[in-house]
């Protein structure tokens, strides 16, 4: 069947942002200047990618169709400061293509299949962005950047590391295809000392899920569910740090989870999780 190379891909996730005052927010919010190195996954039709060359920055961009790559993006490859790297974000080594660039910025349309899968590929990688700036599902834009009261594993994840902040909405008639759902662009500052150090973010992202296994059960048993121990186990620990097990895991601050998973993790709980 023929595909035209201006049509989205479904299985892709493609939703292709045309929006000139959207592109141009998503820019301000970045700050980008002309002296920075900018990374973009799933440039699409290129319309971020010309707005963000005419800052006189350089970019980046990775992108997984090739249609994409010889159809609407050949004209614009042939700028000096733009690069194409045809592959999958999910899986791409950035240090065969940033070696160079100590410091960079993301900022992109992610796609919404895949969206949170390449955020924690690349903000936890040897070679993390120091800020990052893109577009997802509302919904999970509001996860990541969510506050005590509505923690989720994703905010207690991403907030171990970064700074996060909710900048604004984007509506469905922005793209084309029109998503179904409602787009929310943050962004997440790379903190100057983490919460934990890079190489434990598996062992602690089981331990969130563990934690989370059970939402609206109270913390005790919501752990007691996903670590697989007893409730007294998991009182005895919360009780070291002043904890009230009778909450919700959602009302716990990242600080608070991070110390729970220090505890655990000592106590040899967390390695079994894999």
């Amino acid at each position: 069947m023929f595909h035209s190379i201006n049509s989205a891909k479904k299985s892709l996730g493609q939703h292709f942002l045309h929006d000139g005052k959207v592109l141009s927010k998503i820019v301000k919010a970045a700050k980008v200047t002309e002296t920075d190195h900018i990374l973009e996954i799933g440039p699409g039709k290129g319309h971020l990618t010309k707005k963000l060359l005419l800052q006189g920055c350089s970019v980046t961009a990775i992108e997984l169709d090739h249609d994409l790559i010889n159809g609407p993006l050949k004209d614009i490859a042939l700028s000096p400061k733009l690069e194409i790297v045809e592959g999958d974000a999910r899986t791409v080594d950035l240090k065969n293509f940033m070696a160079n660039t100590t410091e960079f910025k993301l900022v992109a349309n992610l796609p919404y299949n895949a969206g949170t899968h390449i955020l924690r590929t690349i903000l936890l990688s040897d070679l993390p962005p120091q800020l990052s700036v893109v577009m997802l599902q509302k919904e999970v834009a509001r996860n990541i950047t969510a506050s005590p009261g509505k923690s989720n594993i994703l905010s207690s994840f991403f907030q171990a590391y970064y700074h996060t902040d909710f900048h604004f909405n984007v509506q469905p008639k922005s793209f084309s295809p029109q998503p179904k759902v409602m787009s929310g662009v943050i962004s997440l500052e790379r903190k100057k000392n983490p919460l934990l150090p890079k190489y434990l973010h598996h062992d602690y992202f089981s331990f969130l899920t563990c934690g989370f296994a059970a939402p609206r059960k109270q913390l005790h048993n919501s752990l007691s569910q996903g670590l697989k121990i007893g409730v007294l186990e998991v009182k005895d620990v919360s009780s070291q740090l002043g904890l009230n097990t009778e909450l919700r895991p959602a009302a716990l601050s990242v600080e608070e989870w991070v110390a729970l998973f220090k505890i655990f993790k000592a106590r040899k709980y967390v390695h079994k999780l894999g």
